[in-house]
């Protein structure tokens, strides 16, 4: 009965057009969904005797008790950037939502809801769901373990860690002794060996969860790399493109989403100071480079953000960026599909930095059109 109460929601979503203007964010989709529970529970055909929100900062953040006193979970996820990937919640979950064995969830599910990118010409939002444990593509490792939501998946390889017996609700009433033991052996079989994400892999206590060192930049994969340095010219052009370049936000950053430092960030970005890129009597600076050797990543992650608030994240860097630096304001709409706020900055910011011209050996600062670094 539960699958044909979310399936009738999922209906009246896509069927309503106008909510594709209203619904922008992740918060209003949740409002909207559960308003749509509680008046639908009152029709005795779903036998729903009541629908709780379970707070902010709760999991899952929906509680549907049907007449038999079952009850199930609802985590609402929203894109606002069309994909269907999101995060999911922390491995090591904290409880506070977790009833006595005989009130115990029966399930979990995941309801997804995506605003379609305007290439797409679709008129009205888009919904799934599915159980937990079958909306999850992979665990990520950032400060702890989390699992990763992917709506769009065609296999799934958590049977390791659920059993194909076993829901999602299973696995969160396991103690964090029970669940670490469960990971290391997920680990070992779906990790490369020398793989940096291996960090893991030692046996934690409950204390231990809380005190795992961060990781080294240094010691990540190429492709880890790429993505951080990616995710970073996305999040902070403003304090990366300038003659001097601020890379506080950045380091914060990389500790804070990836649980990675870095003992030479500059490096990362700007090391040997200038080089050649499209022409060959210019030299410029190397984190032009750097941005112009990144940027076929740089639109996949826009097209794809990597997390449910990498979008709001940005528009929130920006708009600080933009608010405590003397430069014109470039005027963005948090409508638009995030890549063309991006390209906005791009076409925009102009920054002012310093060239080598090789036949004069002369150096000067000159305003950059970053667009031509740009070109997917």
């Amino acid at each position: 009965m539960i699958e044909e109460f979310l399936t009738t929601i999922l209906n009246s979503i896509e069927q309503n057009h106008s909510l594709k203007d209203t619904i922008t964010d992740g918060d209003s989709f949740e409002n909207h969904v559960f308003d749509e529970m509680k008046e639908l529970s009152s029709n005795d055909f779903f036998d729903v005797k009541s629908v709780e929100h379970n707070g902010s900062h709760s999991f899952p953040d929906l509680k549907i008790t049907l007449s038999n006193d079952i009850i199930y979970g609802v985590e609402i996820k929203f894109s606002a950037s069309g994909n269907w990937k999101s995060k999911g919640n922390s491995i090591f979950e904290s409880l506070s939502n977790k009833e006595s064995n005989d009130k115990a969830y029966r399930d979990i599910y995941v309801l997804f809801g995506r605003k379609p990118k305007s290439k797409e010409q679709k008129s009205h939002l888009e919904v799934k769901y599915a159980p937990y444990g079958l909306s999850v593509d992979r665990i990520e490792v950032t400060h702890s373990p989390r699992f990763s939501i992917n709506m769009n998946q065609k296999e799934f390889n958590l049977t390791e860690l659920f059993g194909t017996n076993n829901t999602y609700a299973d696995f969160r009433v396991k103690s964090n002794e029970e669940k670490n033991e469960l990971l290391r052996e997920y680990f070992q079989k779906t990790i490369k060996k020398d793989a940096p994400d291996k960090w893991y892999m030692p046996k934690l206590s409950d204390e231990d969860l809380t005190s795992v060192e961060p990781i080294l930049f240094s010691s990540l994969n190429n492709n880890q790399k790429q993505q951080i340095v990616a995710e970073s010219f996305i999040l902070f052009p403003f304090d990366l493109f300038k003659k001097k370049a601020n890379y506080v936000n950045v380091a914060s950053n990389m500790i804070s989403q990836h649980f990675v430092y870095s003992t030479a960030l500059r490096d990362s970005f700007s090391a040997s100071g200038k080089t050649l890129i499209l022409e060959k009597n210019i030299c410029y600076p190397r984190i032009l480079k750097t941005f112009y050797s990144h940027a076929s990543r740089i639109n996949e992650i826009l097209r794809n953000p990597p997390y449910e608030t990498f979008e709001y994240d940005c528009y929130s860097a920006w708009e600080k960026a933009m608010n405590e630096m003397s430069i014109q304001k470039i005027e963005l709409d948090k409508n638009d599909n995030i890549e063309v706020s991006y390209e906005k900055i791009i076409n925009h910011l102009n920054p002012i930095l310093e060239v080598q011209h090789l036949v004069s050996n002369e150096k000067e600062d000159i305003s950059i059109d970053l667009s031509k670094f740009y070109q997917i």
